[in-house]
């Protein structure tokens, strides 16, 4: 018997791991992050993946708690920083909400992305 030919990603991850997976983009965020705790993303136990990229010119942190602070979180730095997870490694951490707050007003925009089971 020949290999199995798979014809996308999404279907060698379910020939491979036995799931479908799916992504979207912005899910909770569509407003400039201000100086005020906002959620990122919000709880999602079926979340495999995750990435948030700063996208202004002020830093940000994020937190899987709401009171995230210049003094409690992971720091993005302006025009690109990031944090990308995967279940793989950070384990449950991945599943958990995620808040982000910016350094200043007039905000900054944030990119997000996750990937999920379908």
């Amino acid at each position: 018997m020949g290999k199995e030919l798979v014809k996308s990603l999404a279907e060698l991850l379910e020939v491979r791991y036995g799931i479908r997976t799916s992504h979207r983009i912005n899910p909770a965020h569509t407003n400039p992050i201000v100086d005020a705790v906002q959620t990122a993303l919000g709880a999602n136990p079926k979340r495999l993946g995750l990435v948030i990229v700063n996208m202004g010119a002020n830093t940000c942190w994020i937190a899987p708690r709401d009171r995230v602070s210049n003094e409690y979180g992971i720091v993005l730095l302006p025009n690109g920083g990031s944090v990308f997870m995967d279940s793989k490694d950070e384990y449950e951490m991945v599943s958990l909400p995620w808040y982000v707050i910016s350094a200043a007003a007039p905000g900054t925009n944030i990119f997000v992305m996750e990937v999920m089971i379908f």
